[in-house]
């Protein structure tokens, strides 16, 4: 039991930042169609998409 609590913890440790990334993206969008509209919105969708792309390209490639 005690094993599995700490390998469910590891497991949301490695990818808590990955979920905070994608949850500001997700408020941003929201923002962004309550402010401007559904075109506003669109296009924060995809550059956090682009965003979120490239941050995991590099984070492949060992940060460089």
């Amino acid at each position: 039991m005690q094993a599995n609590i700490k390998q469910i913890l590891n497991m949301l440790g490695r990818y808590f930042d990955d979920l905070l990334l994608l949850c500001g993206g997700a408020c941003l969008t929201a923002g962004m169609y309550g402010y401007l509209g559904r075109p506003a919105a669109l296009l924060t969708a995809g550059a956090c998409f682009v965003a979120y792309a490239a941050i995991v390209a590099r984070a492949r490639r060992g940060g460089r």
